[in-house]
């Protein structure tokens, strides 16, 4: 039995952390693994329960230097103990603390963005460096992501897509085809564009609701008080209880690396418009889900109710194909069974 520790950033907080929650749950329950989900930060419990023992570091957000060393060493500890053979890494934060890790296991980085170690990338090459030096090996989530100079040849194995999780989701869209609401899910930061989701819920009227937390939440909720039909609902841990299949989810980011939220949300029938980057459009949804500007998307909007972004289900099964969990789980544990 080989023995791999799953290191995320905590155990809930966005669509990367509940898919590393996902794939620990499915591999967990492998007779061929001993699986150990270590969360760095102090958070809340995810919706998914995973099947696995967990070691939480309790790392405090912003606690300071003396929390992040205690922190590191007692991340150390807990690898020391287990002795992992594998070390699969979700995001900055652990792969800063097991490029320093006291045991040699073999580390796996998902990569997740486009942009990894954004904001901090001389140091994240650095830490990259330390990585592959220890012989590192990256998996992509998704073939549009590329993780280059540092890995070439890099494995895609795709994100869990698992619908069954976010049990409270019950609405379903009813004969009048009423409208719903204009859905922000996601951080409130620069890339994700949440300016221009502010101005569609100026432009049209329509309620409108962020759910999500981020550097920008209180300067962005304090200048756009005027705008009665919008409504900014801070992070929420389900965010899907809060949403109807009469809803438009509304993805108006500079990029995004898997995309989950979207995902997400087509799992359970939501509609989705995407704006119209290079990015977003490798994501593979069809031409009429996505708008070139927010003047051109109220007009839609103005007619459609809605109706024309929704997706009929050979288009939703194709953009989640391989996506459950017993295939993705499979691709994991053949990977890791063959590494040496």
């Amino acid at each position: 039995m080989k023995a791999v520790a799953i290191v995320t950033n905590s155990l809930s907080g966005g669509g990367a952390e509940r898919a590393m929650n996902l794939l620990a749950d499915e591999l967990g329950k492998t007779p061929e693994l001993s699986v150990l989900l270590i969360p760095i930060n102090a958070g809340p419990r995810d919706l998914v329960e995973p099947g696995c023992e967990i070691s939480e570091i309790n790392r405090v957000w912003n606690g300071g230097l003396w929390d992040s060393l205690n922190a590191f060493f007692r991340f150390q500890f807990v690898i020391f103990k287990f002795k992992p053979k594998f070390l699969l890494l979700n995001c900055d934060l652990p792969e800063f603390y097991s490029a320093f890790a006291v045991w040699s296991a073999k580390c796996v980085i998902v990569e997740h963005t486009t942009r990894p170690w954004a904001g901090r990338q001389s140091f994240g090459n650095l830490i990259r460096l330390i990585l592959r030096v220890r012989g590192a090996i990256c998996v992509r989530v998704s073939d549009r992501i590329d993780v280059s100079p540092h890995f070439k040849n890099a494995e895609v194995i795709p994100n869990i897509i698992e619908p069954k999780i976010f049990v409270s989701f019950s609405n379903q869209r009813d004969d009048s085809h009423s409208q719903g609401k204009l859905l922000y899910i996601g951080r409130v930061s620069r890339e994700k564009r949440p300016d221009l989701f502010i101005e569609l819920a100026r432009t049209t009227g329509i309620e409108a609701v962020i759910i999500g937390d981020g550097r920008l939440r209180l300067s962005l909720e304090r200048d756009s008080k005027d705008i009665l039909n919008l409504k900014f609902l801070g992070q929420q841990l389900n965010p899907w209880e809060i949403a109807s299949k009469r809803d438009l989810l509304v993805l108006t980011s500079d990029y995004e690396g898997d995309g989950l939220v979207a995902l997400e949300a087509i799992s359970m029938g939501i509609p989705v418009v995407l704006r119209k980057t290079s990015d977003l459009l490798k994501i593979g949804f069809p031409q009429r889900s996505y708008f070139e500007d927010i003047p051109a998307l109220a007009t839609r909007l103005a007619t459609s109710n809605f109706m024309e972004f929704e997706l009929a289900g050979s288009e939703r099964r194709q953009i989640l194909k391989g996506r459950n969990p017993g295939e993705v789980s499979r691709l994991w544990l053949n990977l890791l069974l063959s590494l040496k």
